[in-house]
């Protein structure tokens, strides 16, 4: 009986597992004492120093619907003299000749992972009247050792919230070892043989079993389709279990 159970089990383990993998992600955490540094737990580093312009904005960027301009710099704070982009890191200037803070330094926070390289984003924000506006930098791979700063959109429209890419060489970043998700796929491709060939060979040998019945808890794979299948039509249904009443 304590076999059965446990045999009943294995096939909920071997699918968690195959979850985990897919659920994992590579966040790329802040450097302590760096704006403009990052590191995966795998090792994966992002240093974005050498681009650095201490003082002054390092990149100038216009948008082209409008004719704004925004400047930015990775690292270190500047401050555009006679302007309210006073110790920033990104500053917007309108055509108008008005300038808003749209990020500074101390703010700054890498988001997104590593796994799938257009998903890391630099985030700043700064506190400006009538409200708070960002930058978000998506930090792309690029062939150019030339680092390509540009301005994409705000979005929503008027919403304070400005979208930059910057395209360069040394965001190109590898892994150097495997990765949580790596090891975990690796754990799970093992169990996964180890449950089918032992439980093959087990069957086979042990209980005599023939044809279909060789398949390790052949009842549970035949009705996982339909167990999928329900679990979908529960959660599109509101998660409300559905009732029937016979007629009296």
């Amino acid at each position: 009986m304590m076999f059965t159970k446990c045999d009943s089990m294995l096939p909920r383990t071997l699918i968690s597992l195959f979850l985990l993998p897919v659920l994992s992600a590579e966040p790329c955490a802040k450097t302590p004492g760096s704006n403009c540094k990052c590191e995966t737990p795998s090792g994966i580093k992002i240093d974005l120093s050498p681009l650095d312009q201490s003082g002054t904005p390092r990149f100038t960027t216009v948008d082209p619907s409008n004719g704004d301009t925004y400047y930015y710099n990775p690292c270190s704070a500047f401050t555009i003299p006679g302007s309210a982009c006073a110790d920033v890191a990104a500053c917007q200037k309108q055509k108008s000749g008005n300038y808003w803070r749209i990020g500074l330094q101390d703010t700054a926070n890498f988001t997104g992972d590593t796994t799938d390289p257009t998903k890391i984003h630099l985030v700043y924000h700064a506190q400006q009247k009538p409200g708070v506006r960002q930058t978000n930098i998506a930090l792309e791979c690029s062939d150019s050792t030339t680092p390509d700063f540009k301005f994409v959109n705000q979005d929503p429209k008027g919403s304070g919230n400005f979208h930059f890419t910057l395209k360069w060489s040394q965001l190109c970043y590898k892994s150097s070892g495997l990765s949580a998700g790596s090891v975990l796929c690796i754990i799970f491709l093992v169990l996964v043989i180890v449950y089918f060939v032992g439980g093959i060979l087990f069957l086979h040998f042990v209980r005599g079993a023939t044809g279909a019945e060789l398949i390790p808890n052949h009842s549970f794979w035949k009705d996982l389709p339909y167990l999928i299948r329900d679990g979908f039509t529960f959660v599109s249904n509101g998660c409300k279990i559905e009732t029937t009443y016979d007629k009296i």
